[in-house]
């Protein structure tokens, strides 16, 4: 590991190798300039937070001669995750169908020559001064002398800019509900992921252990209980990957458990997928019902202990479901960042609980025109408008949105606010386009080559794909669909392994 990648202050950190850490030579300081240091302040410095699917798309779609060395616009990114992840694929990353390392990209691979990139978190965000705090992440010989008077404050460092793109997304939320996080797994970032797939290797040892003839049938069956939370897209493949896997290869290797094995959905809706059409709700319980996956509709979750959630139904009653696995699929709250955001723009403006409320050119209400947001952390739709769902098409059509618009409309700051634009530091013509949103139609994979697919144009014979067609056009669509075409031949290459050869269900 070099450490100058990770250490902003390098007077500081990391100057003296130890006994079991080498330390490479020093690349040019150009690698991680100061803040000060970046190019001329003749150019519009453009700041983006976050590497998901609003951020990359923004970047892919830039024109590198506006963000080249002779254009307008000065590009930097500044995220604690230095690559960008292909969420739609997570169950199946879980499922061990697609490795971890095939839905990732390299951040810095993307950002290429157009800009600079920081491997930082972004701790405040001062908008009347347009300034970013940034703290630089400890790495391994940093975190050793944390004890030695090095501290956070040496990795601290100021970044201005003139137009911020916000696109941190949202975090996992638990509704207040006590017991989620202490008892749940989350599924929304590859950490989450490696984490639940640790997990289930640990849970496949129990099942060998399950298998054993001095096991109760009463401790084999709560080992081998999964329960996933949430009737959306996510806890519905969810459900699927985990049905397939220990349909498929755990009950192939340990036949005599295989009656032992349950999975429960549990939602408080009354049908799976409910943003999609009828048809498809209707299809996705019948497919489930098919697989002997139980589904608790209806079902409000009112608290997770260890081994059981309470869940409160429709008449009032009360129940219980047991559990030796549990999956949080469900739910989204606001960044911790856009809350801090949000409290320093006006309380008036700023009223949503979700997110930061835009206008129609996704420009931050009260920002004076100097902060876009986009993505999960963006609510597009200020009461009484319908907001758009917080999905990765949404965010990947706004990046293509604001990519598009600052190219063509070569935007800048105003130190001196324009009165012919309400006083916004960074004004639009008069010709800029608002955000258009264009569905597409949404998939979502069921199980036993099992698919379904919202088509956006319905006619009256056809409105929906479903059973292997579906299946496929899920399968082709997330693989063409992928951020580079490195991560569409190992994605296409792990559908084929897992084809042929089945899960590696040894250490999956």
């Amino acid at each position: 590991m070099k450490c100058e990648s990770f250490c902003y202050n390098r007077s500081l950190c990391c100057t003296q190798p130890t006994s079991h850490i080498t330390l490479e030579e020093p690349e040019s300081p150009a690698t991680l300039p100061p803040a000060e240091s970046l190019p001329s302040a003749s150019k519009t410095r453009v700041v983006v937070l976050g590497s998901g699917w609003g951020a990359v798309s923004f970047i892919k779609n830039l024109d590198p001669e506006a963000f080249g060395a002779s254009g307008p616009y000065e590009l930097v990114v500044v995220s604690p995750r230095n690559y960008m992840l292909y969420t739609p694929l997570l169950p199946s990353a879980v499922g061990g169908v697609v490795s971890e390392h095939s839905i990732v990209e390299s951040i810095r691979k993307i950002v290429g020559e157009k800009g600079t990139y920081y491997e930082a978190r972004v701790t405040d965000i001062d908008p009347a001064a347009r300034s970013l705090t940034c703290v630089k992440e400890f790495c391994e010989v940093c975190a050793a002398r944390k004890h030695s008077g090095h501290t956070e404050a040496d990795h601290t460092f100021s970044l201005p800019y003139d137009i911020l793109l916000c696109a941190v997304g949202a975090v996992n939320a638990t509704f207040g509900i006590p017991g989620v996080a202490e008892h749940c797994w989350f599924l929304k970032s590859m950490e989450d992921a490696s984490r639940l797939r640790r997990h289930i290797r640990q849970a496949l040892k129990a099942v060998e252990h399950a298998a054993l003839p001095d096991t109760s049938p009463e401790e084999r069956r709560k080992l081998l209980s999964f329960v996933v939370v949430g009737g959306g897209p996510t806890g519905v493949e969810t459900a699927a990957e985990l049905f397939d896997l220990l349909a498929e290869d755990v009950a192939r290797s340990l036949p005599q458990i295989k009656d032992d094995v349950s999975i429960t959905l549990v939602d408080g809706t009354d049908s799976l997928l409910g943003s999609f059409h009828k048809e498809i709700q209707t299809y996705a319980g019948e497919v489930f019902h098919h697989h002997g996956i139980r589904l608790r509709l209806g079902a409000r979750v009112t608290a997770v202990h260890e081994g059981h959630i309470s869940v409160k139904l429709r008449d009032g009653s009360s129940d219980t479901v047991p559990y030796g696995t549990a999956i949080w699929a469900t739910g989204i709250a606001m960044h911790p960042l856009v809350a801090k955001l949000q409290a320093r723009l006006p309380a008036e403006i700023q009223t949503s609980r979700r997110g930061l409320l835009v206008d129609p050119h996704l420009r931050v209400l009260g920002s004076r025109g100097s902060i876009f947001c986009l993505g999960d952390a963006a609510v597009t739709g200020p009461p009484p408008l319908a907001a758009l769902p917080p999905t990765a098409q949404v965010a990947r059509q706004e990046g293509e949105y604001l990519a598009a618009l600052l190219c063509k409309n070569r935007l800048a700051l105003r130190e001196v606010p324009d009165p012919a634009s309400d006083g916004d530091l960074v004004p639009l013509p008069p010709r800029a386009k608002p955000f258009s949103y264009l569905h597409l139609g949404a998939l979502a994979y069921l199980g036993e080559q099992k698919g379904v697919m919202d088509l956006p144009v319905k006619t009256p014979f056809l409105k929906t794909l479903r059973g292997y067609l579906g299946a496929q056009a899920w399968r082709t669509l997330e693989t063409f669909m992928q951020i580079s075409p490195r991560t569409r031949w190992l994605v296409l290459h792990d559908w084929v392994r897992a084809a042929l050869f089945g899960r590696n269900v040894s250490d999956i």
